[in-house]
């Protein structure tokens, strides 16, 4: 498999050195990152320990939980947090490496990757209006070795553009324009993610996917949106679907 895999890569460096505009660099660069992302998802995919080892070398130590959460936890969870972490303030520390299996995909199911909780995809080479590219994603459920989750991007819809363009004119109050946007089912405005840089997102309800936990940037941020968008994301998806 490595043998093709350098071979081919030799063939599309060479293809590289034809690309000329800077559009065209673009793409080529972010094709070649996941052509060797794809490559290395393929290889890993049946091997369970490479998710496990990631998890506990990245993942575990990136992520505090917090009292709130280790009070919600019960017993079984609880204990094996006890085992695993230290306390530190308000927060729980992971600091042991040598964590059983079983142990990590429970507390990873449970208190790491958990409903509410955003993490970083990788949503893979996009084509046309496709969604793709590393972004972050609110899980909606987590499936031991997939995730349903909720792409979010920072990039502002088209229907609030064209709505505060509108507004720009003079055509509508600002109170008119906020309640059209709250009339576009498919979208959902995230004004705070708790653990990521305070900026304005936006998630697309119809771009909602199951994806592997291969897909997973096991060293990315884990933040966390409120219950409050919690409740507007299961309202549109009901409105919406």
């Amino acid at each position: 498999m490595k043998k093709v895999y350098v071979s081919c890569l030799k063939k599309l460096r060479q293809f590289k050195k034809l690309l000329t505009s800077e559009n065209d660099l673009k793409r080529g660069k972010l094709y070649f990152s996941w052509i060797e992302s794809k490559t290395d998802k393929i290889e890993n995919e049946k091997d369970d320990n490479y998710i496990y080892k990631n998890i506990v070398k990245y993942t575990l130590p990136k992520y505090k939980i917090d009292e709130f959460s280790y009070k919600k936890a019960n017993k079984n969870l609880k204990q094996i947090i006890d085992n695993n972490y230290i306390r530190q303030k308000n927060y729980y520390v992971f600091n042991n490496t040598n964590i059983s299996y079983e142990d990590t995909m429970l507390i990873t199911k449970k208190a790491v990757l958990k409903r509410g909780n955003v993490v970083w995809i990788d949503f893979g080479f996009n084509i046309g209006n496709e969604f793709g590219g590393m972004h972050p994603a609110v899980i909606l459920k987590n499936f031991d070795k997939d995730l349903f989750v909720l792409p979010v991007s920072s990039k502002k819809p088209i229907e609030y553009e064209k709505l505060e363009k509108i507004l720009a004119d003079g055509k509508i109050s600002e109170k008119e324009c906020e309640a059209r946007k709250n009339k576009i089912t498919e979208i959902v405005q995230l004004n705070d993610i708790s653990g990521f840089k305070k900026m304005m997102r936006w998630a697309n309800i119809t771009r909602i996917r199951k994806v592997s936990l291969l897909r997973l940037n096991f060293s990315g941020t884990i933040g966390r949106i409120d219950g409050e968008y919690m409740n507007e994301i299961s309202k549109k998806i009901s409105e919406e679907f």
